[in-house]
């Protein structure tokens, strides 16, 4: 009999079962890329990181407010941009005065300190899921041009007929067809028969005037979501525990259910998982300024007995999670951690609850105790 090496924390399979290849991201790569990014290495399993979290992930990202935010930063520089408009609707309207440029969408990007939006040339094609539409960034597009990727985005587009496609071009002066004709022809070139229909023009010096745009998203949380935002919490926490060489809390029975949850094994009410939503300031920073910050949020502590975790992606919504019980070794009162990570710099910082360390030198590593 083989000796048992690795287990995993999510499904309890050993390595005899299945490999441990991959890196389990604490945020996951679709919220931004950061220096020293933690990753939870020989613990997670290949089927759980592939199979479950990569599917989940790409539904939240093309299925919830946070996901539409981070498209709009573009923050892996995509070529493309997906919206599936089942769970969530969003609207945007650039202030031109006219319905057809609110089927734009739009880019962020930051002047200074200052968040700035961008209408960069791109294709709009609907009817993605029935509901909802991809749009294919220009540039982007040109880049790839002749690559693999370029050849499988035909293969998914096949079927696309002319009606569903929208050109946003951009142009210097009314009749300035260059960037159209070469959005055209990258479409001749995808397989698509597009058939030119009304054109319309407003100057390019009206545009990427932030208080012309106004942004409006609303969604609910499902299941799916909800899956993800706690497996953002639990993977948090376990980092912190494998940093502080206790790994064996996480195979906690206490903590089984917001596991089985995460993986889709059990289906339990919303609000027994994620049990409070709110958009107000909540960590030292943002009450100080009285705003959010654009950075994602990430936290846990103990509450009446319970392991409760925080999250919040670009200073939207927060969500308080019910991680489980609290173990008895954790019941001691320098039990928390929080980090804050800026997708926009990739830096980390560490939060503290201790007010006296507040805004000093003081360096928050990743542990189970760091309420001192």
């Amino acid at each position: 009999m083989g000796i048992i090496k690795r287990v995993c924390i999510y499904c309890d399979k050993t390595d005899q079962d299945v490999s441990f290849d991959r890196r389990e991201h604490v945020i996951p790569k679709l919220m931004g890329s950061f220096n020293n990014s933690p990753t939870i290495i020989g613990w997670v399993c290949d089927d759980c990181n592939g199979n479950v979290f990569s599917v989940l992930e790409t539904a939240f990202k093309e299925d919830t407010q946070e996901g539409v935010f981070c498209q709009m930063y573009n923050l892996d520089d995509n070529y493309q941009i997906r919206i599936r408009g089942k769970n969530l609707k969003a609207s945007f309207s650039p202030g031109f005065g006219d319905d057809f440029f609110k089927e734009v969408f739009p880019i962020f990007g930051m002047d200074g300190d200052e968040r700035k939006v961008f209408i960069k040339p791109q294709i709009k094609i609907k009817r993605y899921g029935n509901q909802g539409y991809i749009v294919l960034l220009v540039e982007g597009l040109k880049k790839i041009r002749t690559s693999g990727k370029f050849q499988k985005l035909k293969k998914t587009l096949s079927g696309v007929e002319s009606k569903n496609v929208m050109i946003f071009a951009g142009a210097n002066f009314e009749g300035d067809n260059q960037n159209l004709n070469e959005a055209i022809d990258l479409l001749k070139e995808l397989g698509i028969d597009y058939k030119q229909g009304k054109e319309k023009f407003t100057p390019v010096d009206n545009m990427n005037k932030e208080k012309r745009f106004v942004i409006d998203i609303n969604g609910t949380v499902e299941a799916n979501a909800g899956r993800v935002v706690a497996k953002v919490a639990f993977n948090y926490f376990a980092f912190c525990a494998i940093k502080e060489r206790r790994p064996y809390i996480l195979y906690d029975p206490k903590l089984a259910k917001i596991k089985d949850y995460i993986l889709g094994k059990i289906d339990p009410p919303i609000k027994e998982i994620i049990t409070d939503f709110d958009n107000k300031p909540f960590i030292h920073e943002e009450v100080t300024a009285q705003k959010r910050l654009i950075g994602h949020v990430v936290m846990f502590y103990p509450d009446r007995g319970s392991l409760m975790g925080r999250v919040t992606f670009f200073g939207l919504q927060n969500y308080t999670i019910l991680l489980g019980s609290l173990p008895d070794e954790l019941r001691l009162s320098t039990f928390g951690s929080g980090h804050l990570f800026n997708p926009l710099n990739k830096e980390i910082y560490g939060l503290t609850q201790n007010e006296a360390k507040q805004g000093s030198d003081v360096e928050i590593g990743f542990g189970l105790f760091n309420r001192i």
